[in-house]
């Protein structure tokens, strides 16, 4: 008889690699229990192959089916892979593990449309030979919601008990926030550019992927005229719930609004504060004038990036801004883990959406069970 443990599997909007976190359930608590996790890079040239599909993905219709098709299948084998080795790591047997919760990859969201998630779950489940769960977006889509941010559902287990208000702030490629506490109706959005138009350029001109610690950003100054003109987009006007990716922050947004810094280290400081603004932005119009906040719980790769954690600090001085870890949540796992309590509801029939945070019609279950092919 298989146990409670669950593996959460993940790959962000940076797809820097899959993330592996495996938790374990107590009997009638939902709330996750990391027990370990490992890191997976993607080899170069299914990075290349990933970027690429995006890069494609303005509209559905540009997406190329074969190019899908066949990405679909490595990924799967790649995803299934890192699980068996998080199997190995731990000492434990295929038996041991009641389910794999898989995100997959995204490469194309359009709120309210379609989704699209990469990484085969039946070529996990076969490969495996664990029960897999995938697709976590298209059933809020379908009552009428975004699809986006799925992350609350995880929040509101672990802190919407709480005394005090709570923000989590999910820094990848793209920022997301979730409001919640005892008191607090759990409010949710995008807030808009993560790592990812940093990341862009950093990539462009520096030919490495990431701005490591945030070291570039912190040799550069911000110029603040830039700041403001892009914080006038139409996406930061509108009301939440909302979502976003990389199909709208992308280099045709830097071209729009920052084209004309000429020093490329100035370049990543302005947007390394650019998405300290637009979080702060968010906060102050979307969930400080309802709500007290104490506390700014923040987690994914951003956080590693001192010079944006440190922006925060300075244009949020009154708010305690800590990290996911302190609550044993790690950081790097958070959305990894995510999908491991995802998938558990899901096969315990637990609805695991919340519509007040992505527009929903109803509460629903979200994700579809794979039993091999």
């Amino acid at each position: 008889m298989r146990s409670n443990y669950v593996i959460g599997l993940n790959s962000g909007t940076s797809f820097d690699g899959i993330d592996v976190a495996l938790v374990k359930f107590k009997k009638n608590d939902l709330r996750p229990i990391f027990v370990d996790g490992i890191v997976c890079e993607y080899p170069k040239k299914i990075k290349e192959q990933i970027r690429e599909l995006i890069a494609s993905a303005g509209s559905i219709h540009n997406l190329s089916p074969q190019k899908i098709s066949k990405l679909d299948i490595s990924l799967g084998n790649l995803f299934a892979n890192t699980a068996l080795q998080i199997i190995k790591k731990r000492g434990l047997k295929k038996e041991d593990i009641l389910l794999i919760g898989s995100h997959g990859q995204t490469i194309y969201h359009k709120p309210r449309v379609k989704s699209v998630q990469i990484g085969n779950g039946k070529i996990i489940a076969k490969r495996t030979d664990i029960k897999t769960i995938n697709d976590f977006r298209e059933a809020d889509i379908k009552a009428g919601g975004e699809g986006a941010p799925l992350m609350p559902f995880l929040d509101q287990v672990c802190f919407g008990k709480t005394k005090k208000g709570i923000i989590t702030l999910n820094i990848g490629g793209i920022a997301n926030i979730t409001a919640t506490g005892k008191n607090i109706k759990p409010i949710a959005f995008d807030t808009g550019p993560g790592n990812a138009l940093i990341d862009l350029v950093t990539r462009k001109y520096f030919n490495t992927d990431f701005d490591r610690d945030g070291l570039i950003a912190k040799k550069g100054n911000v110029i603040f005229k830039y700041i403001k003109k892009a914080a006038l987009d139409p996406y930061f006007r509108i009301s939440p719930p909302k979502s976003t990716g990389k199909e709208y922050f992308n280099q045709q947004f830097i071209d729009r609004y920052f084209s004309q810094i000429k020093k490329k280290r100035d370049l990543i400081s302005t947007l390394t504060f650019f998405t300290a603004y637009t979080i702060k932005y968010s906060l102050e119009k979307y969930v400080f004038r309802k709500h007290k906040i104490s506390e700014i719980v923040i987690s994914g790769g951003g956080l590693k990036n001192k010079t944006l954690v440190s922006f925060l600090k300075k244009i949020l001085p009154r708010i305690n801004i800590t990290s996911s870890d302190k609550y044993g949540l790690p950081s790097k796992y958070k959305e990894a883990i995510l999908f491991a309590l995802l998938g558990y509801t899901c096969l315990k029939q637990i609805p695991n959406n919340i519509p007040s945070c992505t527009g929903a019609r109803k509460k629903t279950v979200t994700g579809k069970i794979c039993v091999g092919i």
